[in-house]
């Protein structure tokens, strides 16, 4: 109790600015900060390998279509394919409405 006793009533905004600038940083704020950080690179990483992989399967059905490889499946299979790959395709723009909104 007695310590509140030696507490100020006020202070002032350059008195208080210069006191933070001062003040020790907390070590366990920057732990946090380097696993976020780690876990952001992660994630970027893995959205990046997925682009790759998504576009290659998106050319490969349409390469598989241009040469009629698929002819002999059956019509239900195709549509499935075809599903996918527009699914894929969407993926792909909300991917990349993700990084333009990462660079606003």
């Amino acid at each position: 109790m007695s310590e509140s006793n030696n507490l100020p009533q006020a202070i002032s905004h350059k008195k208080l600015s210069n006191l933070l600038n001062k003040a020790q940083k907390d070590i366990y704020s920057f732990v946090e900060n380097d696993q976020k950080n780690i876990d952001k690179e992660e994630l970027l990483k893995a959205l990046s390998n997925f682009e790759v992989c998504s576009n290659n399967i998106i050319n490969q059905i349409s390469e598989c279509n241009d040469k009629k490889l698929l002819n002999d499946h059956p019509s239900k299979s195709i549509m499935a394919l075809g599903a996918m790959e527009a699914h894929l395709n969407m993926a792909l723009q909300a991917l990349k409405a993700f990084r333009n909104s990462q660079e606003e």
